[in-house]
């Protein structure tokens, strides 16, 4: 049943390994992508992280402010400029529970596509978040100075946003004649940062953005999410590459990028960290596989030679004076030849029946839980079977049936909005997810809060 409230997709999670196309081995050289990566331009990405910074002379980014504004506009043109590029559009979310009138003002993702000839539904994404926050500076109260602060951002993260933009402005340059058979999606994310007009919550426009991918049966191969890459004053040009089991092959290549393109940039090895403080983790929540790029991580490199922690982290004195050109350049290097490594391979489909399979019966956890207004209900089999899924209330009272069919192994997932059978939306409270495969039952406690 699919309808209006609820959607009902099956997908057979692969890792990158397989992703539903074969990966090359490794990255070896290949003097078309040397020659790509030999373009990113120190100049450009200067030149976009202090108008960022500056923001039209707002000299912030925070959400909801005018410079955020003005920021999403010129991250849109810079796009728009780029002739190669397939389509640049604005995604635009809102952030319900927030109080008003923040819950009726629009944000946005910026978003650029260079079509592949593979289609659109099977696509890489390359971005970063585009506000900032001075969350941290002492000198500011941030939950009522936040509306007039200096929050320029420019480390964190004009930085990743300037390696996108130049990124794309190479790949999807006519004059280049890059055919890539996969599509790319160049994002600048929107509402990153945690915010008190969202309740001090984050990564909303990553969220945004992904569940719509998977609602839509998106087959997003890989994230190279680029967060903080700019600065370090050690003198050793440095970043880290944070993954979880799913995407470490994504980082495997950039390493290899790394050693075969003789990119002069030190850099974490496996097995990598796996914190969740950037738009990656939204990525991770839905199995798609995910990197973040950035210039530290755990275990923290706090020490020269690689790395100092950055003093400036969400204070008003993150400025473009404080950047490392030459190792956003670098890293801009190594996303864009791991990237054209992996989009321009042309294979077949690989057959679902060589992909792994999950190990055992099992609910997933639902995502987000608490909810409002849905949940993405998730669970695997380890073979075909009948399977029934309903929802319960505290009292044992049978709300919907969502499932009652057979269905093959492999991941599968339900976005369910909180209605009843008959249509009517349920109150707030505690409900009950229950799982049944043949004689096997599993159950998982929900919440939610209107």
């Amino acid at each position: 049943m699919i309808s209006n409230r609820i959607v009902i997709t099956s997908i057979l999670f692969f890792s990158l390994t397989f992703c539903g196309y074969a990966q090359p081995d490794s990255c070896h050289f290949d003097q078309s992508i040397a020659d790509l990566m030999n373009q990113v331009s120190r100049s450009n990405i200067d030149n976009h992280i202090r108008i960022l910074s500056d923001a039209g002379g707002h000299e912030t980014r925070v959400s909801y402010t005018e410079g955020n504004e003005w920021s999403v506009h010129y991250i849109k043109e810079t796009f728009e400029s780029f002739p190669g590029l397939t389509s640049v559009e604005f995604d635009t979310f809102y952030i319900a529970g927030s109080p008003a009138p923040y819950d009726t003002i629009p944000l946005v993702n910026v978003v650029a596509t260079l079509l592949g000839s593979g289609g659109e539904s099977q696509y890489y994404v390359v971005g970063g978040h585009l506000d900032a926050t001075g969350n941290l500076d002492g000198s500011l109260n941030w939950d009522t100075d936040w509306p007039t602060a200096k929050a320029q951002g420019a480390d964190d993260n004009a930085s990743g946003v300037a390696a996108t933009m130049e990124i794309a402005r190479i790949l999807s340059d006519p004059a280049n004649t890059f055919n890539s058979h996969k599509t790319i999606k160049f994002v600048a994310f929107g509402a990153e940062e945690r915010h008190p007009a969202y309740n001090n919550n984050n990564h909303k426009g990553s969220q945004h953005f992904v569940h719509n991918a998977f609602v839509r049966s998106d087959h997003i191969l890989g994230a190279y999410i680029v967060d903080m890459i700019g600065y370090n004053e050690t003198g050793n040009d440095y970043f880290n590459i944070v993954s979880n089991t799913d995407s470490r092959d994504l980082g495997r290549r950039v390493l290899q990028t790394r050693s075969a393109y003789g990119i002069d940039i030190g850099g974490n090895m496996e097995p990598f960290p796996d914190p969740t403080y950037s738009d990656h983790d939204q990525f991770w929540i839905y199995r798609y596989p995910a990197i973040l790029i950035i210039e530290n991580a755990p275990p923290w490199q706090n020490n020269p030679p690689w790395y100092g922690r950055n003093p400036y982290y969400h204070r008003e004195s993150d400025l473009p004076g404080t950047i490392n050109i030459s190792q956003v350049q670098k890293i801009a290097q190594l996303i864009l030849g791991s990237v054209a490594c992996l989009s321009n391979v042309v294979t077949g489909i690989e057959s679902p029946e060589t992909a792994a399979l999950p190990g055992s019966f099992r609910l997933l956890e639902s995502y987000p839980n608490p909810f409002n207004p849905g949940t993405n209900i998730r669970y695997q089999l380890s073979k075909s079977g009948t399977v029934t899924l309903k929802i319960f209330d505290v009292n044992g009272r049978e709300v919907t049936q969502l499932v009652n069919q057979k269905q093959s192994a492999g991941d599968h997932a339900i976005y369910w909005t909180a209605v009843d059978d008959l249509g009517n939306d349920l109150s707030s409270g505690l409900y009950i997810i229950s799982l049944t495969v043949g004689q096997e039952q599993q159950t998982q406690k929900i919440a939610l809060i209107r």
